[in-house]
């Protein structure tokens, strides 16, 4: 396991997450882009709740006292965490965030950019492990007439992952219901 950061004191600042605004709940949209490419987000309510699963998940950080700590109070000490912590391993050294959800480090309240990489790192781990299952659950409909549409022009003709596959997902996954079972009371 990587060593523990520690995270900077909150000085002068709220411990919860701004809200996001629509334009930056997008980033989850590119997220599911990467994971899934023939499916898209239900908007605004897909995007809502994964905004949502952002901001709880940095607050859990906030009540740590190092990212570590924060991944394995969230995640516990199994493969998740474990590939969590890989994540945050690996933006220690990055000059900017490289993954898709880019957007949500001026959201951190920390001011270490840092540790805004480390926590977005395991948001977006996360994010990624529940949009797959979802996508899973989701792609049950392919003998549903509108997925098999070869004369898709726009964005909002493809296939969309609904709040409750993003649900049924949590449910189905012991490690992500254990995790965020709370959350989406599952």
């Amino acid at each position: 396991m990587p060593a523990a950061v520690a995270l900077p004191p909150m000085e002068n600042q709220l411990p919860k997450m701004k809200k996001m605004s629509p334009e930056d709940q997008g980033c989850f949209m590119l997220l599911l882009e990467n994971i899934h490419p023939h499916l898209r987000l239900a908007y605004p309510n897909g995007a809502k709740i994964m905004a949502g699963l952002a901001a709880w998940i940095v607050n859990k950080f906030m009540d740590a006292d190092s990212v570590q700590e924060g991944v394995v109070t969230l995640l516990g000490t199994g493969e998740l965490a474990d590939h969590a912590l890989n994540n945050v391993s690996a933006v220690a050294k990055a000059d900017k965030y490289p993954g898709c959800m880019f957007a949500l480090v001026s959201y951190i309240p920390v001011g270490d950019k840092v540790v805004q990489y480390q926590i977005t790192a395991v948001v977006e781990y996360c994010c990624t492990e529940i949009l797959a299952l979802a996508g899973a659950v989701c792609e049950k409909l392919k003998d549903q007439e509108a997925w098999n549409n070869e004369t898709r022009e726009k964005y909002e003709d493809f296939p969309q992952i609904r709040p409750s596959d993003i649900k049924g997902a949590v449910a189905q996954d012991k490690e992500l219901k254990d995790a965020f079972g709370a959350l989406f009371k599952v």
